[in-house]
């Protein structure tokens, strides 16, 4: 078995996952609140689950695609575990996207600061089909944007500009 970056990457994830997952646990709860339902803790936990599960599945899967596929002599371990450049620029412009989108939120509000971000991300990540662009984003964030506000109740920052 050989440790090449996408076990590495699925073991890091698992890692803050089981970190995460701990301190979900650890989110005070209200009074009279433990008997609820949905309460602060669950979607922390559900996403520690889910987490944990898709990293430990990445691994397993990488653990057995070595088992089938064996990596030939011309190919050196460190040339396949190593990021290109292409890679690397994707990887900054995506934390930079998501320095702007945290700038943004205040001032623009969710639904225009999210729709920005999530098309300038599939921007970023190759994706050029305006049509795609938009219905992989708009209807997305208007749909979560409506099941926050109106059935949860959770408020979402309608921005500095609008009022």
């Amino acid at each position: 078995m050989t440790i090449n970056k996408d076990k590495i990457g699925a073991l890091i994830f698992f890692i803050f996952s089981i970190c995460y997952g701990y301190y979900a646990f650890q989110i005070p709860l209200y009074p009279g609140e433990e008997y609820d339902v949905f309460t602060s803790q669950t979607m922390p936990k559900i996403y520690a689950v889910t987490s944990i599960i898709v990293s430990a599945l990445a691994i397993l899967l990488s653990v057995i695609n070595d088992f089938r596929t064996k990596i030939t002599e011309t190919e050196s371990v460190s040339e396949k575990s190593q990021f290109s450049t292409k890679g690397w620029i994707q990887c900054s412009s995506l934390i930079a996207l998501m320095i702007f989108y945290g700038a943004t939120l205040e001032p623009f509000g969710f639904i225009i600061s999210t729709i920005t971000f999530l098309i300038l991300g599939y921007l970023i990540l190759g994706e050029r089909r305006v049509k795609t662009l938009i219905l992989a984003s708009v209807p997305v964030v208007i749909i979560f944007w409506a099941i926050m506000t109106q059935l949860l109740g959770i408020y979402l920052s309608s921005g500095d500009l609008w009022s």
